[in-house]
């Protein structure tokens, strides 16, 4: 990023599917998901009190967790909403990835003759970060750790982040400085961006990051002033911004400093976006391999289906992250069992419900040497098995006890979590349409729900998850390019590992 202690970082958030809900109950959920809102606003957690957040009159969003810990500060982010999927236009990609660079290095106008005013006036306000800035699919975040919760250094920060959102110049040599930087880290990341793009390709056809190259930032040498600042007047308006501030804060005076700050900001016209591509399970094919000598040595089972409308209380949010979290354990123990040899990550399971349009359930086996053809049968026996035959008691008790000791870690810990941290975990909360629940909430509730969810239903809602959509068996390994067919290998491998007609691959 902008200095080699400024590195890019990417969160990702956990979820479960749900069915849309018609408009009248949608009117039904919506009270009682601001009544249960309002109930847990009550109770306390932690170090942490309860979330206060709102939307100015301009259409800035703002969000204030007031918690107590062992820090002398404060976490302070600014998210916008815009990110790869903006760079819609001719000669603009690279561009948000340029602009976040530009963000905290640019003059303004305020101060036209001093490049890093940002870095200048906040860093001493600030603790040294691995990260001040991320550009992803939908949103830029830029995140401070402050050395106090002095209002004065809030205040002064909140002024730097207001003039870098409305006020940079572009100034030429700044410009071609961050160019050449951007240039440098994208050239780094090539060979994984190209294996995954090979990747999505396969399991989320037609999705926005199939469709649009990610990162690509061939515009980034040539894009003139104009164009560039073309698109920060365009994604850098009130309506797509939000300020996070996390910490022990006077939420009153930090409301009224945003507002001093951000108030009347008033941004252009906003200009119609066309529609983002949307990913079609139906072109999802059922094998894919990449052989590229950079690649890794792993195979993949996933199923992907679209991501799921947000949860309509904070109840269902908390059965769905307990569902996954239930799930996952319970899939993670019978993948080390199956292979006790295997080191820590060899083998393992995520649920991810990504920002771009699909959730995606991911089985793997980060194989060694040339191995991926019993990786390839372990993985495709396993699943096979779970969605016809299923967990057995033992293993869904297991996993209900490891989910209880999971969150009592994650509940006693609380009070160590870096409050930018939490700023970031809060900021795509918000941004996904759902709540920030405490550790010690989710496992409040766990200990009462858990022991109603017993092995038949998680069977059920394993099937109808795994179900929901189309299987895909990937391989990667650079000698594939040895192999004549090397999709046809990959069936027969999976193939010959179950016996069920019903588990065999579908062309």
């Amino acid at each position: 990023m902008l200095q080699n202690s400024w590195r890019s970082l990417r969160p990702t958030l956990l979820a479960m599917s749900a069915l849309m809900p018609s408009a009248h109950a949608n009117e039904t959920k919506t009270a009682d998901k601001a009544a249960s809102q309002a109930h847990e606003a009550s109770i306390p957690h932690g170090n942490w009190r309860a979330v206060v957040a709102g939307r100015l009159e301009n259409g800035m969003r703002f969000a204030i967790l007031p918690r107590t810990g062992n820090e002398p500060g404060l976490g302070l982010l600014m998210r916008n909403e815009g990110g790869f999927i903006a760079e819609r236009r001719p000669g603009e990609r690279g561009l948000a990835h340029l602009i976040e660079h530009l963000f905290l290095v640019s003059p303004t106008t305020r101060a036209p003759d001093e490049l890093r005013h940002f870095i200048r006036i906040g860093l001493p306000l600030t603790f040294p970060a691995p990260s001040a800035g991320t550009t992803s699919w939908r949103e830029t975040n830029y995140f401070l750790s402050t050395r106090t919760t002095k209002a004065a250094d809030l205040g002064t920060l909140l002024d730097l982040f207001r003039e870098a959102a409305t006020d940079l110049t572009f100034r030429a040599d700044a410009v071609d400085d961050q160019r050449a930087d951007v240039m440098r880290e994208m050239a780094g990341r090539k060979p994984g961006n190209d294996i995954y793009a090979s990747y999505i390709a396969a399991v989320a056809p037609r999705s926005p990051n199939d469709m649009i190259d990610a990162q690509n930032s061939d515009d980034v040498p040539t894009a003139s002033v104009e164009t560039i600042r073309g698109l920060y007047r365009r994604l850098y308006r009130p309506e797509k911004m939000m300020i996070v501030v996390v910490g022990n804060v006077d939420v009153t005076q930090v409301k009224m400093l945003i507002e001093q700050r951000f108030g009347n900001w008033r941004g252009e016209a906003a200009t119609a976006a066309s529609p983002a591509p949307v990913f079609q399970a139906d072109r999802i094919q059922p094998i894919s391999f990449s052989a590229l000598p950079q690649g890794r040595r792993t195979a993949l089972i996933t199923v992907v289906t679209p991501t799921p409308s947000p949860p309509a209380s904070r109840d269902e949010q908390a059965a769905r992250m307990l569902m996954d979290l239930l799930a996952t354990r319970a899939v993670n123990d019978r993948l080390a069992l199956v292979q006790p040899a295997g080191p820590t990550g060899k083998v393992g399971v995520f649920v991810e419900n990504g920002e771009q349009g699909h959730r995606q359930i991911m089985v793997w086996d980060n194989f060694a040497g040339d191995a991926w053809r019993p990786a390839v049968a372990g993985l495709r026996k396993m699943t096979c098995d779970l969605a016809t035959i299923g967990f057995s008691d033992q293993e869904w008790s297991a996993a209900k006890q490891g989910v209880i000791q999971e969150l009592e870690q994650r509940a006693s810990g609380m009070a160590a979590v870096p409050n930018v941290d939490l700023a970031k975990d809060l900021s795509h909360a918000l941004a996904a349409g759902e709540d920030l629940i405490p550790p010690d909430e989710l496992l409040r509730r766990a200990r009462i729900w858990l022991p109603s969810v017993d092995t038949r239903g998680g069977n059920r809602w394993w099937r109808r998850q795994w179900h929901a959509g189309r299987e895909h068996i990937r391989v990667e390994l650079p000698e594939l390019a040895q192999i004549k067919d090397p999709a046809a290998a990959i069936r027969l491998a999976a193939d010959a590992a179950v016996q069920d007609g019903g588990c065999k691959i579908r062309w």
